[in-house]
């Protein structure tokens, strides 16, 4: 994958550093999205009942794991709604071209509806958009 930074010129231009730290992030989603499928949804284990609440005060497993889901949806959504308000015809190849590393080329076989020069703005824009949202 050998993304260039936009240049200075550029109306999407960022620094060199959060181009890199934004790139980075995207890549780590197909491992967020994993994460999601394997950590259980213990929302519904935990029940409120007000005479039988008990605490131990110490480690809470089921806390944890919830808080750890939170976070990962958080990140997930953020991804997908920043493509979303890139583009919506595009938002699926976007995040195919960011998580996957997958080339514009790759992305018009697999029936992408734009050329490289309109997709690789978008891309630009989309790096722009993320690094001010992380």
């Amino acid at each position: 994958m050998r993304y260039r930074t936009p240049t200075k010129k550029s109306k999407y231009h960022i620094p060199k550093e959060d181009y890199i730290t934004a790139v980075h992030w995207c890549l780590r989603y197909p491992l967020w999205v994993a994460e999601l499928k394997v950590l259980p949804d213990n929302n519904k284990a935990i029940r409120y009942d007000k005479d039988k609440v008990q605490t131990s005060g110490g480690y809470d497993s089921t806390a944890e794991t919830a808080i750890r889901r939170t976070e990962l949806i958080k990140k997930v959504q953020l991804l997908e709604d920043t493509a979303k308000k890139v583009d919506e015809r595009l938002k699926d190849y976007i995040i195919l071209a960011v998580t996957q590393g997958l080339t514009i080329y790759q992305l018009i076989q697999r029936g992408m509806p734009v050329d490289k020069n309109v997709f690789s703005e978008k891309r630009q824009q989309f790096y722009y958009e993320i690094s001010k949202r992380i």
